[in-house]
């Protein structure tokens, strides 16, 4: 069976959490002996071109093609971001010459929903899974720029609003004039391409009623839609998508657990981070409950952090700050064949996100046996069940984080009590036999 794999990004050269997920799940299917490939982005902001060529390599044996692309050279950046004529001119070309039994589309956000159109034109089997809101909200995780969450169902204004509101863009106009001529003023613009594509406006400015009518659309397109959540599903349903969403949890890739041998005796409780370092990840509201914990608990913590502070210089540089004086050591970041050593150096995980997250670092933490104290939201919510196999916290509540770091070192024999409500965790190799069945009855 050749199985072609279409995402935003693909490793080395990327590595969150749908990217980590596709590579798990091309690696199993090419150990199987099926016939794999990707096709993904590979240069996304720089080039003197919109379309800079294209690289072929492979990645574990695994052939990958990822097209060299500058979005801010296009034409109309805004709506290409959700329809692009190009990256659909270069696709159907090689859906053509490679010819897929099954295309399995992971991610939209670079290449754009025209590839569920072209694979629909030519009547080729497709599974879509829902790995985020992107479909929904142009910045992916229903977060306001503001940092508050929000459901998806919202005018076109107000997520043009949510884009732009930090930018000369809104601001400037909106001191002068009241906010519907601002909402008359942007929204006009934005249907210019000529003019939406200008530096300070395009990406944040452009046709948000397009964007909404296309994507309502184009998430129909598939066989099948799958996602690991039961609330991602609710919420596209909220958001009148009437097509059926499968729910079906990622598998995990835990081959690394060979290599794990355990975690040493320590006098500290260590609780770790792993993550990006940006603000939807809340490491400042971890940070912030670290220095609540009262002087005598917190000398028997130890924070480790994993993440780029480079990845948001500005963010990066305010927790740094912010960690001064507090019990925390930043580790930067570490390769996929080092996840054991990783996992061995922490006996809690916190995931403080601030949005519907729903990251894989929390199913490697509780196969290592870490409980895991997480925001009570999305996906987080749903991995961790509060006082079995960990704890939760309300959105942003370093208060209420605090208390549950003073109460795990103040009572050490709770997080024993919690890895014994660890559930198994579900592995790639189940997850590969689900799709394989689901690839085999599209055929």
């Amino acid at each position: 069976m050749k199985v072609l794999y279409v995402t935003n990004g693909f490793p080395p050269h990327r590595w969150a959490g749908t990217e980590a997920y596709t590579a798990a799940i091309a690696r199993e299917f090419h150990g199987r002996g099926e016939s794999v490939q990707v096709l993904c982005v590979g240069a996304w902001d720089n080039g003197e071109a919109y379309f800079n060529g294209y690289e072929d390599s492979t990645y574990e044996g695994i052939p990958v093609r990822r097209l060299n692309l500058n979005w801010t050279r296009g034409d109309d950046p805004f709506t290409w971001l959700f329809d692009n004529p190009v990256t659909a001119s270069l696709y159907g070309r090689w859906l053509d010459e490679w010819r897929p039994d099954v295309v399995h589309v992971t991610s939209c956000e670079t290449l754009s929903a025209s590839v569920l159109r072209v694979t629909r034109e030519r009547a080729l089997p497709l599974v879509l899974t829902l790995t985020d809101f992107w479909f929904i909200c142009p910045r992916m995780t229903l977060l306001r720029s503001d940092m508050r969450t929000c459901d998806g169902q919202t005018t076109a204004w107000e997520c043009t609003k949510c884009l732009s509101r930090g930018s000369k863009a809104y601001r400037w106009p909106s001191a002068l004039l009241p906010e519907r001529a601002v909402a008359g003023l942007l929204t006009a613009v934005g249907r210019q391409p000529v003019l939406a594509r200008q530096p300070g406006l395009r990406g944040m400015i452009g046709d948000m009623d397009a964007r909404k009518a296309f994507l309502l659309r184009a998430i129909e397109w598939p066989q099948v839609r799958l996602t690991a959540s039961p609330f991602v599903r609710q919420t596209y349903m909220a958001n009148g998508v009437t097509a059926p969403i499968e729910v079906s949890a990622y598998g995990n890739d835990v081959s690394w657990l060979s290599a794990f041998a355990g975690r040493t005796a320590s006098d500290v409780l260590r609780v770790g981070f792993v993550g990006q370092i940006i603000p939807a990840k809340g490491l400042h509201v971890l940070l912030d409950a670290l220095r609540r914990v009262p002087d005598d608990l917190r000398s028997r913590i130890e924070l480790v952090v994993y993440g780029s502070v480079r990845q948001s210089p500005e963010y990066g540089q305010q927790v740094i700050e912010q960690a001064h004086g507090l019990p925390v050591r930043f580790m930067g970041t570490f390769q996929r064949e080092e996840r054991a050593s990783v996992m061995a150096t922490f006996d809690v995980l916190v995931v403080p996100s601030l949005w519907y997250d729903f990251p894989l670092v929390i199913q490697d933490a509780l196969a290592a046996g870490a409980p895991v104290v997480a925001t009570n939201l999305g996906g987080m919510a749903e991995a961790v069940k509060d006082g079995v196999n960990g704890f939760l916290f309300e959105p942003g509540d370093a208060a209420m984080l605090a208390t549950h770091l003073a109460r795990l070192v103040r009572e050490p024999s709770i997080v024993d009590e919690l890895r014994k409500g660890i559930p198994p965790v579900k592995t790639v190799q189940a997850n590969a036999d689900e799709l394989g069945a689901i690839y085999a009855s599209l055929r």
